[in-house]
């Protein structure tokens, strides 16, 4: 056993490249609402709780119906299907998982959807628990970390948070916890500069080697 015996994956630029469904329903969305958003703006939205995307254009109040309308499209026009995992992701978590390391998942996706994707790719079986967001229990990163920590019983000091964005660095470093920095999802890499950022790994195979030194 590395460094680490509990291991966090975010799963959007992380576990699968989900770019071309979010970026439809998102344009979907903000058509629906009138609003006239620039398309390259979008990858920045992949990472956050979608209700904080809406609510900066629309209010809080407007925006939890805005996500109703948005994850209706999302499953309902087929678009949560139009994504793929990355290179080396299943191979990584099938070695990970028989060396004996916890591999989870702590997305801002919604809790379903990641269960129900990680099951369509078949690596469901690699996977030792999930923690999604759920709307009104938990909806940032720090959310969803701090209940997979409490349903694992583990601590602090065995977890690293592996992920694409800020938000995971952040949410990882309010709780004082290491993150892996992931430089093929969709993040603004040159301005993360965090302490917490452990390592900054090329693809998931440098993950295993350094949760391995």
């Amino acid at each position: 056993m590395g460094k680490y015996k509990y291991l966090f994956y975010d799963f959007d630029g992380t576990i699968s490249n989900t770019y071309e469904g979010v970026a439809e329903v998102l344009k979907a969305t903000f058509d629906h609402y009138g609003l006239d958003v620039d398309p390259s703006m979008y990858r920045k939205y992949i990472g956050p709780p979608i209700s904080e995307t809406f609510a900066s254009y629309m209010g809080t109040e407007k925006a939890y119906e805005a996500v109703e309308y948005y994850r209706d499209q999302y499953v309902s026009t087929g678009a949560i299907y139009k994504t793929t995992l990355y290179d080396g992701i299943k191979e990584t978590f099938e070695s990970l998982h028989n060396k004996g390391y916890k591999v989870c998942v702590a997305s801002c996706k919604k809790h379903e959807e990641a269960v129900h994707l990680l099951q369509r790719f078949g690596v469901d079986k690699y996977i030792d628990f999930v923690s999604g967001l759920c709307y009104n229990k938990r909806e940032t990163k720090r959310e969803v970390l701090e209940y997979a920590i409490q349903q694992l019983n583990c601590s602090i000091d065995e977890c690293v948070m592996i992920g694409d964005t800020r938000f995971d660095v952040e949410g990882a470093e309010e709780l004082n916890m290491d993150c892996i920095l992931c430089l093929w999802g969709f993040g603004d890499y040159d301005k993360i500069k965090n302490k917490n950022v452990v390592f900054r790994a090329k693809d998931p195979y440098e993950v295993e080697k350094y949760i391995e030194e």
